[in-house]
């Protein structure tokens, strides 16, 4: 015999209030206000790319691409959460012309590592292609 309850909103609310008071739970931010990260990209199985220079902007609680604006990529709200002395991050980009950017990275001391995944969907085709990066804070 297998046992279902039905959710309601009570047992709704109290999921909620534990998932946001819960350990590890990423928050708004603006931690990382101020700080531009520059370096190279590279596609995921690829080493960074000298050619491919980009920079990570963090401003006024929203993170930006530095290469990607000229792809009408709109800045993004980022969240934090701290790890020890790493600052861990995740921020989304949207372009009405192309398509979505989910970024996520760790920021320890004056380095960035990144990770990055550009989706495109397409009626005939989509578009999803996983990069990475790594920078240093620039002064």
């Amino acid at each position: 015999m297998v046992y279902r309850r039905k959710c309601n909103a009570r047992s709704l609310i109290v999921l909620c209030v534990g998932l946001i008071c819960s350990p590890g739970y990423f928050e708004a931010s603006s931690l990382l206000d101020g700080m531009i990260f520059a370096g190279n990209n590279g596609e995921k199985g690829n080493k960074l790319d000298d050619r491919e220079k980009e920079e990570f902007i963090f401003e006024n609680g929203r993170f930006k691409s530095g290469s990607c604006g000229d792809y009408n990529f709109a800045a993004g709200k980022y969240i934090t959460e701290t790890v020890g002395n790493a600052i861990h991050f995740k921020a989304v980009t949207l372009s009405p012309t192309h398509g979505k950017i989910e970024w996520q990275g760790v920021v320890d001391g004056n380095k960035l590592d990144a990770t990055f995944i550009w989706t495109k969907e397409r009626w005939y085709w989509d578009i999803h292609r996983e990069y990475w990066f790594s920078g240093v804070l620039k002064e």
